[in-house]
């Protein structure tokens, strides 16, 4: 009895092995050290791959976990500390919030990144000291000491201070409107002396994913409060040209993104200039009539 249990437990771990074995792709550097291993999924396709450094001690330089719509990323730093972290589409675009770090492992900066037109862009960023404080500008300590990771420590390192104030939760009712503000701490254009605007798509012509169908979309248009009649009293301080209001009321429930942008705008005799950083925001409403 005891040889057929000692049998059948070799029978299975040939068999898992075999498996195994059919779900990873494997390559060495020529020095022999083991540069990549891909799993693959039941369906063939890429399910995860682990890429390492060339060093004998299988020192991992970046982790690729496939979900169903994207990956998501993690490169290292050869100490093993984190380098940064976030989500990219299968045709390599990054999108939403990246978090890069430093060599000795001090959060460095986030970076938005939004996907207009098929290119990816960095539409916020915001830098970090030591101690975990937002600060306007990226100094010596927001540098990333390793050779293949100096170049993406960007020519300006400043921070994309733009804020976005919700004033509920991520779920609201049909019989309540979705309300937030922006804030433009970060002004690039204010020796033009600009103000913003907001610009939110309606709901029954909103912008894609990748806001490549602007020709189609219409725009409901919120001025900042200093046209503001109804908001004005509501904020103190003396850049009102920088705060605009907006929501949206639904008409009706279930999921809803919300995409649109604020555009800092300029002009005069001489000159007219803009820039945009976008917008998107997911919400759920309920049905309070039944």
């Amino acid at each position: 009895m005891k040889n057929n249990i000692i049998v059948i437990i070799l029978i299975f771990l040939i068999y898992y092995s075999c498996n195994l074995d059919d779900k990873l792709n494997k390559a060495y550097y020529p020095s022999g050290n083991l540069k990549f291993i891909e799993y693959l999924g039941d369906a063939k396709k890429l399910d995860s791959s682990y890429w390492y450094y060339d060093n004998s001690k299988k020192v991992l330089k970046t982790k690729v976990l496939r979900r169903l719509s994207y990956d998501s990323i993690i490169h290292y730093y050869k100490n093993g500390n984190t380098f940064n972290t976030g989500k990219e589409t299968f045709d390599g675009l990054k999108f939403g919030n990246w978090t890069r770090y430093t060599k000795e492992g001090y959060k460095s900066d986030i970076r938005e990144y939004f996907i207009i037109k098929n290119k990816s862009i960095i539409n916020r960023r915001f830098y970090f000291n030591k101690q975990g404080d937002t600060v306007w500008y990226g100094r010596k300590f927001n540098r990333y000491d390793q050779n293949e990771y100096r170049r993406d420590t960007t020519p300006s390192r400043n921070s994309i201070m733009v804020f976005f104030d919700f004033y509920h939760g991520d779920t609201i009712s049909l019989k309540e409107p979705f309300a937030s503000s922006v804030r433009c701490g970060t002004p690039l254009l204010r020796e033009y002396n600009s103000e913003i605007t907001m610009l939110l798509a309606k709901e029954d012509d909103n912008f894609n994913e990748r806001f490549s169908n602007e020709n189609e979309v219409k725009l409901d248009t919120f001025r900042n409060i200093k046209y503001d009649k109804d908001n004005i009293d509501n904020f103190t301080g003396p850049d009102k040209q920088y705060v605009a209001v907006f929501g949206r009321w639904f008409k009706t429930p279930g999921e809803k993104t919300l995409r649109g942008y604020m555009l800092e705008h300029a002009k005069n005799d001489s000159v007219s200039l803009e820039r945009r950083v976008y917008f998107e925001k997911k919400i759920y409403v309920k049905d309070t009539i039944k």
